[in-house]
């Protein structure tokens, strides 16, 4: 990044969200040491042996179940072709529910399930469980990897 300094006109925005072109520093899910992606592939299926794991390929999350303490007890899911949910299936956990899919189906899934703007789950006839508002704002699509960009006026 210093070296990009020694460029005339060069700019450093703010963030990288900040619509500007120039240079910023922003996170990326790559192994520092062998510059490999993170991949669901290699996080949940290759050389996973375990009693306790299963993975459901194909099936999309309708929402989470808590129980009166407010604890995630289950998942309720269908086909992730599905046309309604009238063949949902539900699993539940032993000891922990791990929501992780991704910046856009997470959000939802929590609002779903009653996570999320009070305001904005009553709206939308779901019942609260924890009246939370950042769920879901503020998102920031970055559908390019990086690189640079000049304004060359």
């Amino acid at each position: 990044m210093e070296a990009f300094g020694e460029i005339k006109g060069v700019e450093f925005p703010p963030d990288s969200g900040a619509g500007m072109p120039g240079v910023y520093w922003y996170p990326t899910s790559t192994d520092p040491n062998t510059m490999t992606r993170s991949l669901s592939r290699t996080g949940h299926f290759d050389k996973i042996d375990r009693d306790n794991y299963e993975a459901l390929t194909g099936q999309k999350v309708l929402n989470v179940i808590f129980d009166e303490d407010k604890t995630a007890k289950s998942v309720r899911y269908v086909a992730a072709r599905a046309k309604n949910d009238s063949g949902a299936r539900t699993v539940s956990a032993r000891k922990e529910i791990i929501i992780a899919a991704g910046t856009i189906h997470t959000p939802q899934i929590l609002q779903g399930s009653g996570i999320g703007a009070k305001a904005l789950l009553e709206e939308a006839g779901i019942d609260v469980v924890v009246d939370l508002p950042g769920v879901g704002w503020n998102f920031q699509d970055h559908p390019l990897g990086g690189g640079a960009s000049y304004d060359c006026r």
